[in-house]
Formats: C-alpha cells, structure tokens, sequence
C-alpha cells in the first residue's frame, strides 16, 4: 500500500480551511481514471524517491517542494485558494511508481511533481499523461523523454541529456584536440546519448574516429578497450550509468597496465558515473586514469540563498512555481489550460525568481519571466529547459568527484 499524505501549508482562513487540511489514508491503487474536477483549488502531487537509492537527493527535493508550498500559500495562494499537496512515494522502480500514481490520481491531483528517475519516467509517464495531469521532473534528462507522446502535458527542469552532449562537445572543443572515440553502452539510454554526442562533436569539426558500443551484459570490456587505445584517439569519451562506466574505465585502465608507453587520451565520462558504485574503485584505477578524467553533469548544487535544502532541490521547486504561476496565468487549475503557459511564464516578460514577486506581476497584467533561483531557467516550446549551467567534475586521489571550475552554460 503506498503512504499518502495531504497537506496544504498555513494560509488566512477559507471556507476551504478544513478540507484543505485534512489527512488521507492509502486508497486502492487499482484507479486509473482521475477524481478531479476544475474547482479553482489546485492539488499538487509529489512523486519523488522516499525509498530505494534515490532517497538521499529525494529527501531534499521532497523539502523544497514543500517550501515552494508554504511560500505560495504566504503569497496569498492560486485562485485565492491555498495549494494543496499531496505525496506519494516514487520507489526505486516502475512498480513502486505505478502505485504512488495510481494513489496520487486518485486523489484528483492536478499536477505531478516528479517521477525523478528517467527509467522510471519512460515506464510510467504514460498513465500520468493519459489520465490528463500536467507533469513536471526535476530530474529525468534521458533523451527518450524528447519526444515522448502526449509531451504537451510534460515539462522538465532539468535538462535534457540532448544539451548535455552538447556540454561534452564544448568541454571537447576546449582541450584542443582533435581526434575523439566515443564508447558508449548500447542500451536505451546510452546509444541515443552517443548519437547525440557524436553530431555536437562533428558540429564543433572534431573527427570522430571510432564509436565503440559495449553491452552490460559484456564480461570484459578489453577488447573494446584495446580498440580505444589502438584508434589513437586523442581523448575518449565515455557515455554509460555509473556501474558500467566504471568497467569500461577499469578495462582502459588495465589496457594502459599492459602498455605504459602508449600516450594516454584525455577522458570526458558524461554525469551518472559521477555516482560509481564506490569511490574505492574510482581510487584503485591507475593514476593516469583517473588524474585524466572530466566531467560533465547538470548544475545540482542549490542556488537558494537560505539554507539549502539538497542536490537537484532548486529544479524541484522550479516545477511547483511554474505549476503555480501557469495557473495564475490560465485562470483555473485546469492541467490542458495550464500546460499552454508553462513555456509562457519562463520565457519572456519581466525576470522574476520567487511565486510572490511573480504573481505581483501578474496581478499587474505584466508578462513574466521566471527564473527561479539559479537565475538560468528558461524553457523552451517543447517543455524543456533551452539553456543549461553544467558543473565540471574530476575524481580525487581518494576517488571521491570534486568539481572543477569554470561551469559551462549552453548553449
């Protein structure tokens, strides 16, 4: 059964005071259809990680979706009415996901923060957009997520991992070489991510001289490795999760163990394998490896100027705001009507950063342009964020990601 929870945060009494406030049980999980209506009370639902690997970074999003809350509901709330949310818990898979939706669907919510994982995402998204609901992740990047059907309802704050290739690219450009591989595990995930990549590259007039594909299900990466070292690439791009990623650094690793003379390429590894499985592996790659190896991954560290609430937590406030203030901006908590300003509240008008100074605005029938606290956010016509701040990373000697200055903004 999945843990459901109501609140709707402080504001000046209502006649709705004492609905908004009420707590909720767990319903079944079989109901596929909405109980909404369009009341002019908007309900957000909350499906983030509060289980699994992802619970760490899903605690702190959690925390600043219910700051953007509480904020909104100071300001006066939407509709002159306070927003309530709801939650529920995204898990670790499709499974636990599909019970948190089905619960939050249930409870007539008119928008989704979440899911966060990409996986995730591309296995469940469907059910969120079929039943209507206008949809925003703070965390899934997976270019599957582009084009996925019925995207008019599905919005992102994070970027797409299409912009990501490009910050590879540059980060290429930058080094001076001119010769790149790119190795990559040929999945879902990864092969479109390489496509992706090699075109940035080949548009910045970088030869590309070998992909190498490799598979998870590969029990040694050596051959693959070997085709590396033999293309004389000048620096080698790996693109993968954080697991086989690792492998395929091991593999390069040991190639290097066996010909120490062979002039070792520059490394760029694209964001998840930032996370390894352990840092005691990055430490135990050889050091003309590892003292190689750059990152890049979208901008997680939290731009609030209070106390800041976790990793990603800046993109997940994002989602409440845009959510809020498009239906400011549309009159009614309908999700169609929502979705057509979105875009509209965070590309053009008067740069605004926080609900209170934006919906003053509004209320003054001036354009807005919200920024949120990164100062960077601008979406485009497809949902997603048309310029992003990269954070560039290496590993230390105790194999633990630092990051390195300066950022990349693309484009």
């Amino acid at each position: 059964m999945v843990a459901l929870a109501a609140v709707a945060l402080p504001l000046a009494c209502t006649d709705d005071d004492d609905a908004a406030s009420t707590s909720v049980t767990s319903p079944s999980t079989t109901t596929t259809e909405p109980a909404r209506n369009e009341d002019d009370f908007l309900t957000i639902g909350q499906l983030l990680p509060a289980s699994g690997e992802g619970a760490s970074i899903g605690q702190g999003m959690s925390e600043a979706v219910a700051r953007a809350v509480e904020e909104i509901n100071a300001a006066g709330g939407v509709l002159g009415r306070p927003v309530q949310l709801v939650t529920a818990d995204e898990g670790s898979d499709a499974s636990s996901a599909t019970e948190g939706i089905d619960a939050l669907l249930e409870m007539g919510v008119d928008a989704v923060v979440g899911p966060a994982s990409s996986t995730v995402a591309l296995a469940t998204l469907g059910d969120l957009l079929s039943a209507g609901v206008l949809t925003c992740s703070p965390t899934a990047t997976s270019l599957a997520l582009d084009t996925f059907p019925s995207s008019q309802l599905f919005f992102r704050t994070a970027p797409s991992d299409s912009l990501q290739a490009e910050a590879i690219a540059k980060l290429a450009q930058q080094t001076g070489v001119f010769t790149v591989a790119v190795a990559f595990l040929d999945d879902r995930y990864g092969h479109p991510f390489a496509d992706a990549t090699i075109d940035a590259l080949e548009e910045r007039a970088l030869d590309v001289v070998l992909p190498v594909p490799f598979s998870s299900t590969d029990e040694s990466l050596l051959d693959q490795a070997t085709q590396l070292a033999d293309s004389e690439a000048e620096l080698v791009v790996v693109i993968a999760d954080g697991e086989h990623g690792l492998d395929m650094l091991e593999a390069m690793g040991e190639v290097v163990g066996r010909f120490p003379d062979v002039e070792q390429a520059e490394i760029i590894v694209n964001d998840s394998i930032r996370r390894p499985p352990s840092a005691q592996l990055v430490q135990a790659l050889p050091a003309t490896i590892r003292e190689r190896i750059r990152g890049v991954s979208p901008m997680a560290t939290p731009q609030f100027e209070a106390e800041p609430p976790g990793p990603f937590a800046t993109n997940a406030y994002d989602c409440v705001n845009l959510i809020a203030l498009s239906a400011l901006q549309a009159g009614t908590d309908n999700p169609a009507q929502m979705a057509t300003r979105m875009t509209e509240v965070a590309a053009r008008g008067q740069p605004c950063r926080d609900f209170a100074t934006c919906s003053e605005l509004l209320a003054a029938a001036r354009n807005i342009d919200y920024d949120g606290p990164s100062n960077t956010l601008q979406l485009g016509a497809d949902g997603d964020p048309e310029r992003a701040r990269f954070d560039l990373f290496g590993f230390n000697d105790d194999g633990v990601d630092v990051s390195l200055t300066p950022s990349l903004l693309i484009p």
